[in-house]
Order: structure tokens, then C-alpha cells, then sequence
């Protein structure tokens, strides 16, 4: 099999690829300088830009088997997600917005994605998310279109509008507004992992109103800061990762997951032998009672705020 530094190696049983990447090893070892204040402080970016993108200094390819970016969320240093107002976090899913609309006319994938928390890797404490745009179909996202395929064949129609459907005023709803509903399915694999629904079916963020774009900075917002208030405070700040599920295919239904790994206070949710070797997920805990949870938090969180 032949290895590249930045290439794409195909899995032949399970049919997919995995990057290698091994010059990431040991990236920004030996340095404490904060990269993307220094995109502020050497005059890289305008003195009005609040938003923006840096490239990745170590990407895991390169063209034309993918580009990787580092998206800032704010110039200063110390605004975590939770303390971004929602214009300013609307000025960030409007940013998503143009990247993924420059990234689809070259890539099969574009990843948008953020990890939040030195549990799981976050190694840059600056406001940020990532995005890789990818020359093939991550291997989740293929299994999501087949069922899309599946389900439209079979006369049955879009299966994340159908869920949507489903599970709206249900306990397992645990916010909404005018364009965006956020759920903990039944299905989920971590306590307090919560998917997001546009109401309208669009298959990407390139075809997302501004409208629909200030709703969702809302529902992000309400979500986030509702994992810090779980436990009166004692699971902040939560641990999470969240992913942009888009493709550039019409049948296809836009979606966010957020995979918060706490738990409990001073717990985590790790993915063990059974999770990562069979993918065969155990949910340790009641999804309704965790969603009543977190409609309880977003509603302490709103009441604080008044």
C-alpha cells in the first residue's frame, strides 16, 4: 500500500479512507504564542474584523485532496463561545455560510466542526472551530445519504424531516424557534449530545437564509450555555464537539450534532472497547430525563439573564 504524508489511505475492508498525517504529531510544541492573536497583533487581519479565517499551519492535506482552515470566532482572546453575543455569533455561522459555499465548488465534503475542551484535544484556547474541506464522502456522512436514497426509493420521504416530525413536542424536544429545533433523541450515544434541525429542508449552509442563520447563533447560544449550567454549574465548562452535517445534494437534510462528553460533575462519557471497536454505542443514562434536564438549564440560563 502506498503511504503519503498528506494523502488519503484506503481501508480495503472497510472501504473507506483515513488521513495520514504524521507531520501533526508534535504541532506548536515548545511554543505558548497565541497564532490567531498574532493574525491581530502583525496586522493580518483589518481592525474591524471580528471574525475570520486562518489557515491551518499544520493541515492534515493538502490540495487537491483538501484544504483545512482555522475559523476565529472572535479577535479577543479571552470571548469563549458562551460569553459571544448571538449577533456575534451570527457574524460566525455567516462565515460558515462563505466558506462552505467557496469549499463545495472543490471538495465532495466540507467538515465544519469545533472541539471545545482539553479533554478531547482542544490544544488553542482562542474562540475557534475548524474546517476541512475534502476531495470524498466522510464515511458517516455516506451512511446518512444511502439512507436519504434508501428512504426516497421506498416512497417514504426525507428521513430527518420525518424525525423532525416525530419527535417535535415530544419530551425529547428541547428548544425551538422560528427556523431551528434542537433535539436529544431517543438514539443518542453520549448523556447530553443534541442534534439541530432546520424546519425548512435544505441540504447546506449555502442555501441558508440570514434569517434562518441568526436562529440557529440563537439556539447554539441557548444549547451551550446550558451544558455550563447542568449540575448548578458543576459540569461547566462542558466538554464537547460539535459537527455541521451538509452536503451539496438536494435530497439531503442540513444538520448539527453537538456530542457533549460530561456525564456528571467530574465525569466523563468516554467511547470504550465496545463504542470504538464494534460501534455498538451504550447510553448509560435516560434521554428524556437528560433532555428534561437541559430544558430545565436553558430555562435557569434565560431567567438569570432577564
Amino acid at each position: 500500500m502506498h503511504e503519503d504524508s498528506n494523502a488519503l489511505v484506503w481501508n480495503p475492508i472497510l472501504r473507506h479512507y483515513v488521513v495520514n498525517a504524521p507531520h501533526r504529531m508534535h504541532r506548536r510544541e515548545g511554543t505558548d504564542q497565541c497564532p490567531f492573536c498574532a493574525d491581530v497583533l502583525e496586522g493580518r487581519v483589518g481592525s474591524e474584523a471580528q471574525v475570520w479565517l486562518h489557515p491551518n499551519d499544520f493541515p492534515p492535506f493538502r490540495p487537491p485532496v483538501g484544504e483545512a482552515y482555522v475559523v476565529i470566532y472572535h479577535r479577543d482572546h479571552e470571548r469563549t463561545f458562551t460569553r459571544l453575543s448571538v449577533p456575534e455569533v451570527c457574524a460566525v455561522t455567516r462565515l460558515w455560510r462563505e466558506l462552505y459555499r467557496d469549499l463545495s465548488q472543490r471538495y465532495a465534503a466540507v467538515m465544519i466542526f469545533e472541539n471545545s475542551g482539553t479533554s478531547i484535544g482542544q490544544t488553542q484556547f482562542h474562540p475557534h472551530g475548524q474546517a476541512y474541506g475534502v476531495s470524498v464522502v466522510p464515511p458517516l456522512l455516506e451512511r446518512e445519504l444511502e439512507t436519504v436514497r434508501l428512504e426516497l426509493e421506498a416512497g417514504r420521504g426525507c428521513p430527518f424531516c420525518r424525525v423532525r416530525t416525530e419527535l417535535e413536542n415530544s419530551p425529547y424536544e428541547i428548544a425551538a424557534n422560528a427556523s431551528w429545533q434542537v433535539f436529544l433523541p431517543p438514539y443518542v450515544r453520549y448523556p447530553y449530545e443534541t442534534h439541530l434541525y432546520p424546519r425548512r429542508h435544505i441540504a447546506d449552509l449555502a442555501v441558508a437564509s440570514d434569517e434562518e442563520l441568526a436562529d440557529l447563533a440563537a439556539l447554539l447560544l441557548q444549547v451551550i450555555r446550558a451544558y455550563n449550567a447542568l449540575s448548578d454549574g458543576f459540569m461547566a465548562p462542558m466538554p464537547y464537539m460539535l459537527g455541521i452535517h451538509q452536503l451539496a445534494d438536494e435530497r439531503f437534510h442540513l444538520h448539527i450534532e453537538i456530542l457533549a462528553v460530561g456525564r456528571a460533575p467530574g465525569k466523563l462519557k468516554y467511547a470504550a472497547s465496545s463504542e470504538m471497536l464494534w460501534s455498538l454505542w451504550t447510553n448509560d443514562s435516560s434521554p428524556i430525563q437528560k433532555a428534561q434536564e437541559l430544558r430545565e438549564a436553558i430555562a435557569r440560563v434565560a431567567h438569570g439573564s432577564e
